[in-house]
């Protein structure tokens, strides 16, 4: 009796551990950003996730309203400022209860002039059931118009993912 409830226990380990690092094929990710640099700035917006392998996922930015200093945007995946036209990697590094990941990607966007934006950082994923998962997601942004140097700012974002499809 003792071996069969050990190797129960053994199974069910191993399920829950595959459990935690399953994502769900896609995911919608509302978030708050700040951003600290030659100006400050807070930013509300949703990105949508692909997760087409077990550690690595596609997130695309999909609107963001951005206010602080010089006035408030409001950008659909096109924006002006920061976060709009951006595509980034996630990866995520293999661990059970707290996920960290890897970002980094790029944001491109026109109005008027060209604005082109890399960005890279770190970011933490605390998995709450198999839908929901809240993440904080440091980093730094270095934005390029071309007509004068390069700003470089802190980012910090936080929010919540929820599992669309698994």
């Amino acid at each position: 009796m003792k071996k069969f409830i050990v190797v129960l226990l053994l199974i069910f380990s191993i399920s829950l551990t595959y459990a935690k690092t399953k994502r769900p094929f896609v995911q919608l990710e509302p978030k708050g950003v700040l951003y600290i640099g030659p100006v400050t700035r807070f930013g509300i917006g949703a990105s949508v996730i692909f997760n087409p392998f077990t550690n690595l996922g596609l997130r695309f930015n999909l609107a963001e309203i951005n206010f602080g200093d010089g006035g408030t945007f409001f950008s659909l995946n096109q924006g002006f400022f920061f976060e709009g036209g951006s595509f980034d990697i996630l990866y995520h590094l293999p661990m059970r209860q707290l996920q960290p990941y890897v970002h980094a990607g790029f944001g491109l966007a026109t109005n008027g002039e060209t604005v082109f934006s890399i960005r890279g950082g770190m970011g933490l994923d605390f998995t709450m059931n198999k839908r929901l998962t809240l993440f904080v997601e440091p980093g730094i942004m270095i934005i390029d118009a071309g007509v004068a140097d390069a700003d470089f700012y802190f980012r910090c974002a936080g929010g919540a993912k929820f599992g669309i499809f698994q």
